[in-house]
């Protein structure tokens, strides 16, 4: 008897390899935060309160239209916090770019270490494989993870931070104890600084390898500007991986008060998108 379950698996693995499930130019998703409802939007919504985010009415953290997404870290004696919103794309996409507006709190400043917003690739038959496991190398066949993150290089930079590439990926390098895999960072040449207080306008895109070779890419953009591109990159060594999902977050290793950011405005596409043009 025919499996068929696994006849259009290979099916679709194969239409993967010969690029015909991923159309020249398309929009695949969008929110500007005007529909009243993240979960008609968002698969995963976790918000542990009012006060840790949602949707943002006061004009003055609206970039366009009148909302936006709030999202905040709260206080936690010290101890690790954050709130994330997440929407998959399965089965997923070998090459995409993400557009959104952001805005630091005024008075936003994470310490030291923290984690923003980022792409995962996520195994097309387990949408949750690019997610936890930190600290530990991916193997090419289970996650890959790049996230555009500001880092305050333990003081070095004032808050929130310069901006680099945070990526799991299967050749990253350990972190100095030999036995843990942290993110590897990427950064340009020059260091962007965000401010505090303002709205920018961030475009990442992703580019997945052929399984096996050193053909994947990574670059972002700051206000249509291209700050980074990363090229060579191994992403993965199966077709069973795929870029799939993007997260929208604000999470702090050590709070020990409140700190938000708002966005707005996200596209999602198989192409540059640039900045807003209305």
């Amino acid at each position: 008897m025919i499996n068929r379950p696994n006849v259009w698996l290979t099916i679709l693995i194969c239409l993967f390899s010969l690029g015909l499930t991923q159309s020249p130019a398309e929009t695949i998703f969008s929110d500007d935060f005007e529909a009243g409802k993240l979960k008609d939007r968002w698969q995963e919504v976790n918000i542990r309160n009012a006060e840790a985010g949602g949707l943002e009415a006061r004009p003055q953290y609206v970039h366009s239209g009148k909302a936006s997404l709030r999202l905040t870290s709260l206080a936690n004696n010290g101890q690790e916090s954050g709130s994330q919103v997440i929407r998959w794309f399965m089965p997923g996409y070998g090459h995409l770019y993400y557009r959104w507006y952001a805005m630091f709190a005024e008075d936003f400043d994470q310490g030291d270490l923290m984690h923003w917003t980022g792409f995962r690739g996520c195994r097309i038959d387990d949408r949750w494989s690019g997610f936890g496991r930190a600290g530990i190398k991916p193997d090419g066949t289970d996650r890959f993870f790049t996230g555009l993150e500001p880092w305050r290089d333990w003081g070095r930079y004032p808050a929130p931070g310069a901006l680099n590439f945070y990526s799991y990926f299967p050749e990253m390098k350990p972190d100095r104890d030999g036995v843990h895999y942290w993110g590897n960072q990427f950064f340009p040449d020059s260091a962007f600084v965000v401010e505090r207080g303002r709205w920018y306008c961030f475009e990442v895109m992703l580019k997945v390898n052929t399984p096996g070779q050193h053909d994947g890419e990574q670059a972002f953009w700051v206000d249509g500007r291209k700050l980074l591109q990363v090229n060579g990159m191994r992403w993965r060594d199966t077709e069973m991986l795929r870029l799939n999902a993007l997260v929208f977050g604000v999470y702090i290793h050590q709070a020990r008060r409140n700190n938000t950011c708002w966005y707005d405005d996200l596209v999602i596409a198989t192409h540059y998108i640039g900045p807003k043009t209305e």
